[in-house]
């Protein structure tokens, strides 16, 4: 496992990555939903170039390459394969393969939703609606990129929550925080990708691989509560139902958060960030409930365990 600075190394590496992908998507929300809807400034993601928006420039140029860098760094880091003895190692590359493909199928969904710039560009532009060649690029956009995006992303966070080794008592408010985030994001994400209905099974899938976890955990000796991904993972199946009941109790439909009003694009804006600030607030403050003996320091001996848990 490398000395003792490497292992604290490899921990803060893996979780600021994970922060990326968690907050790469955001700028959705700071860009279109609060700078263009809540303070006016709709130049910065309208702005055609070639017929794109701004908006849309900066999701093919920018968001795709870093979401695939930052799954890729915490395959990589999850899956480590310098650790533990050759046996576990193969066992571990071969989970590495099926993360690195799954990271594969969500960019290559990325990819396929750039036909998202085309449907747009036809209808807003063009007035055009209908016809074969429409219906293809929105069949492509709207139906095969979102699941192609949306489950192997979801499976493959779980499956980091399974394998990851312990990582306990580091930065444990972050974890909630994060989750918090993810949770809202990821509600609106797959409504506004008309997938809404893709929430339940997603909380169920991180609820899986958080029990599994924690039963591993258990296992070591560990309490699953002080470990960080145990802790997002929980956070976020609180916190996504929670963002889509808020979502449908506000506008009354699973309406895409694009086709709303420009005041209910600036509502959603603000309650983006709100919600995942009171969240992470209530989860925090709700720890004296569900876990009132948090240890605020990594236990003695805990780095003589953490090669066990990809095992």
């Amino acid at each position: 496992m490398g000395d003792a600075g490497g292992a604290v190394d490899g921990r803060a590496h893996a979780i600021g990555w994970f922060a990326v992908v968690v907050f790469a998507y955001y700028y959705k929300a700071v860009l279109v939903g609060f700078l263009g809807g809540v303070l006016g400034m709709q130049w910065l993601g309208g702005t055609l170039i070639r017929g794109i928006s701004t908006n849309h420039w900066i999701e093919i140029i920018i968001y795709c390459p870093l979401l695939w860098l930052a799954l890729h760094q915490i395959n990589d880091n999850v899956f480590d394969l310098d650790r533990g003895p050759s046996r576990d190692r193969r066992a571990n590359a071969r989970r590495r393969l099926i993360g690195e493909f799954s990271v594969a199928l969500v960019i290559y969904g990325t990819g396929v939703h750039i036909a998202n710039v085309i449907e747009i560009y036809s209808r807003e532009q063009r007035g055009i609606e209908q016809g074969d060649v429409y219906n293809l690029v929105y069949f492509l956009d709207e139906g095969f990129s979102h699941y192609l995006q949306f489950v192997p992303l979801f499976f493959v966070i779980g499956w980091f929550v399974i394998h990851d080794r312990p990582r306990l008592g580091v930065y444990p408010t972050v974890a909630l925080f994060l989750g918090a985030a993810h949770g809202v994001e990821r509600a609106v994400g797959i409504i506004e990708g008309g997938k809404w209905f893709l929430g339940a099974p997603t909380v169920v899938w991180l609820g899986v691989a958080a029990w599994i976890r924690r039963r591993n955990l258990r296992r070591l000796g560990i309490d699953a509560r002080d470990d960080f991904f145990f802790r997002y993972a929980f956070s976020f199946c609180v916190t996504l139902p929670v963002a889509q009941l808020a979502y449908l109790g506000r506008f009354g439909s699973f309406a895409q958060p694009s086709k709303l009003a420009d005041s209910g694009a600036r509502m959603m804006g603000i309650g983006v960030i709100v919600l995942t600030v009171i969240g992470t607030c209530a989860l925090a403050a709700s720890e004296r409930w569900w876990n009132p003996r948090r240890r605020r320091a990594v236990p003695a001996g805990a780095g003589h365990v953490t090669a066990h848990l990809t095992r």
